[in-house]
C-alpha cells in the first residue's frame, strides 16, 4: 500500500509505465497514455465511455452547486483538460491521503487509487432520509486495467469492488447515523477503466472474487480504501 501524495506530487505507477498519477493541489490527475474502456458512475463521463484522463477534484464541505456536471466541465476546460475524453468525480476528502495499490497478475495489470471520507457513512438497505439528487462523491475508487475483458466482467469488476469497500468499512467499524455498519457513504463513485488490450489473448469473462482478477479487485480495492480512511485524521 502507498500514500505518495503526503510526500508526492507524483506517482509512476512501476508496473505499467503508461499510467501516471499526479496531484494538483485541488485534484489529482491519473492520465493514460493509451484511451481506456471505462464503466463508471461518475458525475462526469459517466456511463460507457472512452477516456484519457481522470480526475479527482476536491471540492468544500460547504460546496452546493445546482449543476455539478456544468461546473464539473468548466472546470476541466480551464485546467486544460480535454472534456470529451474524461472522467471527473469530485471529493470532501483529503486528496493527500490517497491511496494507490497495484499488481500484475493472469493477464492483467491493475492500478486502484482511492479517497475515502466517512462523515456520511450510510448501510445500504435501511430505510432513511433521501433525497431526489445527491452528488458529490466521498469514497472514489478508480480501477484502471491492462486486461482483456468481456462487458459482463466488467460489470462483475463493479460488483466485486464495491464488495470490497464494505468489507473495508465493516472491519474498520464505520457506522451510519443510525448506529448500523457501513457499507459505504451516500455518494460512493467507481471508475472502471480498462485497456482491452488484445495482446492477452481471450477476455476474461468472469470477475468474482473466485477468479484471478476478481480476487485482485477485491483484494486492492480493500486495502486501498482502508488505507484512506484509517489515515483520514492524520496530518
Amino acid at each position: 500500500m502507498s500514500q505518495p501524495f503526503r510526500s508526492s506530487v507524483s506517482y509512476v505507477s512501476s508496473i505499467w509505465a503508461d499510467i501516471s498519477l499526479e496531484y494538483k493541489e485541488d485534484h489529482i490527475l491519473l492520465r493514460s497514455f493509451e484511451p481506456l474502456t471505462v464503466l463508471s458512475s461518475a458525475l462526469w463521463g459517466g456511463g460507457l465511455s472512452k477516456a484519457t484522463h481522470f480526475v479527482n477534484w476536491k471540492v468544500p464541505l460547504t460546496y452546493r452547486c445546482e449543476d455539478p456536471a456544468q461546473m464539473t466541465q468548466n472546470q476541466l476546460v480551464a485546467w486544460g483538460y480535454p472534456p470529451e475524453s474524461t472522467i471527473g468525480l469530485q471529493t470532501a476528502a483529503k486528496l493527500t491521503h490517497a491511496a494507490v495499490t497495484e499488481e500484475e497478475g493472469d493477464r492483467f495489470r491493475m492500478i486502484c487509487c482511492a479517497t475515502a471520507g466517512t462523515s456520511n457513512g450510510a448501510r445500504a438497505g435501511k430505510a432513511r432520509r433521501t433525497f431526489s439528487a445527491y452528488q458529490c462523491g466521498t469514497i472514489n475508487i478508480f480501477l484502471l486495467l491492462d486486461a482483456h475483458l468481456t462487458s459482463a466482467a466488467m460489470v462483475n469488476s463493479i460488483i466485486t469492488a464495491t464488495e470490497a469497500k464494505a468489507a473495508a468499512l465493516q472491519d474498520l467499524g464505520i457506522i451510519d447515523e443510525q448506529g448500523n455498519i457501513a457499507t459505504g457513504t451516500t455518494t460512493d463513485s467507481v471508475v472502471f477503466a480498462v485497456s482491452q488490450n488484445i495482446r492477452y489473448g481471450a477476455p476474461h469473462q468472469f470477475a468474482g472474487t473466485a477468479t484471478t482478477i476478481g480476487n485482485t479487485v477485491g483484494r486492492l480495492v480493500y486495502q486501498a480504501v482502508y488505507e484512506a480512511i484509517a489515515t483520514q485524521e492524520e496530518p
